[in-house]
């Protein structure tokens, strides 16, 4: 059987995925997602856990990491020289771009679902939903958006997670990134 095991740099990352994988893999496929507390503990994870989850069989693994302010090249090519020598089955790397919120704006029916006081359409005209990964705080962007947040000085990750992330459509969202991620892993698992 196999197993997509999913290296994640946050616990709202891991909300995200489990709620997306079952809509993704085929049927007979298991997946794990694995969350850390940032990118030092997953960094450290890919040293010391990946090559033993590597060498189990059907093993398949996703690393997912934030870009942040970082180079997207330049941070898959670090993670890669991390994993590349120690894993022994198919990997992919996918670097989310700017953070995993620009997924839920890339989707804001998604957004709309979980909080019906949202008005998609008072947004989608603005430039800035022409590209969704290139907003650059996309997670201060949400708290701007949705009514409920608005008072608030930072957004909770894992509520906004819980809630918006059942109601994510593979077809139709603005973010490449998420785009790319959900065809790495149906690449990776067709494998």
């Amino acid at each position: 059987m196999k197993m997509l095991y999913v290296f994640t740099e946050e616990p709202s990352a891991k909300i995200v995925m489990d709620s997306l994988l079952p809509k993704v893999l085929p049927e007979g496929v298991g997946f794990k997602v694995f969350p850390h507390q940032g990118k030092q503990d997953l960094e450290k994870a890919l040293r010391k856990t990946l090559p033993h989850i590597s060498q189990m069989p059907g093993a398949k693994i996703l690393v997912t990491r934030d870009q942040d302010s970082a180079n997207c090249v330049a941070l898959k090519k670090e993670l890669n020289s991390i994993i590349e020598g120690s894993c022994k089955c198919e990997y992919s790397i996918r670097i989310i771009c700017k953070e995993l919120e620009a997924w839920f704006l890339g989707d804001l029916k998604a957004v709309q679902a979980a909080y019906p006081r949202l008005k998609p359409e008072q947004h989608l005209a603005k430039a800035d939903f022409k590209n969704v990964d290139k907003i650059t705080n996309p997670n201060k962007y949400l708290l701007k958006i949705i009514p409920e947040y608005k008072n608030r000085e930072t957004l909770p990750k894992l509520e906004c997670s819980e809630r918006i992330s059942p109601f994510l459509d593979l077809e139709n969202n603005r973010s490449e990134s998420f785009n790319h991620t959900v065809t790495a892993i149906r690449k990776l698992i067709e494998t």
